[in-house]
């Protein structure tokens, strides 16, 4: 199955109760004919979401300038790209290091997602490797030999389905 990748990049901070966009009905048909295809001309957009040209312009550069569109993305088949092994990565930290941490295990080879969590784990990552050899090095060799790293817990994915 395919999944949906963005480009390596720093994450976007998560909105302030203050900055958080409100939008409504149009916005959110808007994001949704973006999400089956992020390509689509601004007046297929508008045609679709019923509302004119300029106004779906106007829409869509709130929502970016706003935040509530943080980047367009492609959607890969990891497979053709060589990543055959997709893994979620339950990750326990020393609490006073999770921003650290955080920001480094997004520079890790392979990791896609990094998730602050509650429960049993603090963190959840989504790894896409190769091979079991290169995750193996990923989570045994970076992973675990971080100090602030007090355990990892790994789950294969077996097949990921779409939306």
């Amino acid at each position: 199955m395919a999944a949906k990748v963005s480009q390596q990049s720093r994450p976007t901070p998560p909105p302030t109760r203050q900055s958080v966009a409100v939008v409504d009905a149009t916005d959110r048909r808007l994001i949704e004919l973006l999400r089956t295809d992020a390509r689509r001309s601004v007046s297929d957009l508008a045609i679709d979401a019923n509302i004119s040209r300029a106004n779906a312009y106007q829409r869509l550069t709130r929502l970016k300038d706003s935040g509530a569109i943080r980047r367009f993305t492609v959607d890969v088949d990891h497979r053709f790209l060589g990543d055959t092994i997709t893994a979620f990565v339950f990750v326990d930290i020393d609490q006073h290091a999770w921003r650290t941490v955080a920001d480094q295990l997004t520079q890790l080879p392979g990791v896609e997602y990094v998730a602050l969590t509650t429960g049993t784990f603090d963190l959840m990552l989504l790894v896409r490797a190769a091979d079991m050899e290169t995750l193996r090095d990923v989570v045994l060799e970076r992973l675990q030999s971080m100090p602030e790293v007090r355990s990892t817990q790994t789950s294969f994915v077996l097949e990921e389905l779409q939306r």
